[in-house]
């Protein structure tokens, strides 16, 4: 008679439900990197533009300069609001991930309590069988001893 484990169908839906919450985490992860990657694209066009604006600065004084050097200064001020509103965005998204990550740590939790279960019920499992060949043992010993046939 081989081990079967009672909760095995259970198992295998938490099973499923960790391997979900990990793909649910991980898209989350994802998904904040990407922000911080827009905001660092961000900041890297406000450097880009102030590198544009130093040189232009180098270069011959006029109306031009004086006006590209304003919308150089505009476009750093709105860059910022941006900058502001994407970083509340992944405060969002981190908050977001963390929640997640709690769900796929319980999740995982759930499933190795019952794995372990499973193994401490396996492990019974065996050592009940390994009494019966023990007691089988003995009523074959015995058996033979009463019938002389003993060693």
């Amino acid at each position: 008679m081989a081990f079967k484990f009672r909760l095995e169908n259970v198992l295998e839906h938490r099973k499923r439900l960790e391997d979900e919450a990990k793909r649910v985490y991980f898209a989350a992860v994802e998904k904040t990197r990407e922000s911080l990657a827009k905001l660092e694209s961000m900041y890297q066009a406000i450097d880009d533009v102030r590198v544009r604006s130093h040189e232009l600065q180098k270069g011959i004084v006029g109306h031009t300069v004086i006006s590209t050097l304003q919308e150089t200064d505009g476009f750093i001020r709105g860059q910022k609001v941006r900058i502001d509103r994407q970083r509340v965005v992944i405060r969002e998204y981190k908050a977001e991930e963390e929640r997640l990550q709690d769900l796929l740590v319980e999740a995982a939790r759930e499933r190795k309590a019952l794995e372990k279960l499973r193994e401490k019920q396996l492990h019974e499992y065996k050592a009940a069988i390994d009494r019966r060949e023990v007691l089988e043992a003995d009523d074959l010993s015995v058996m033979r001893h009463g019938r002389g046939e003993g060693p």
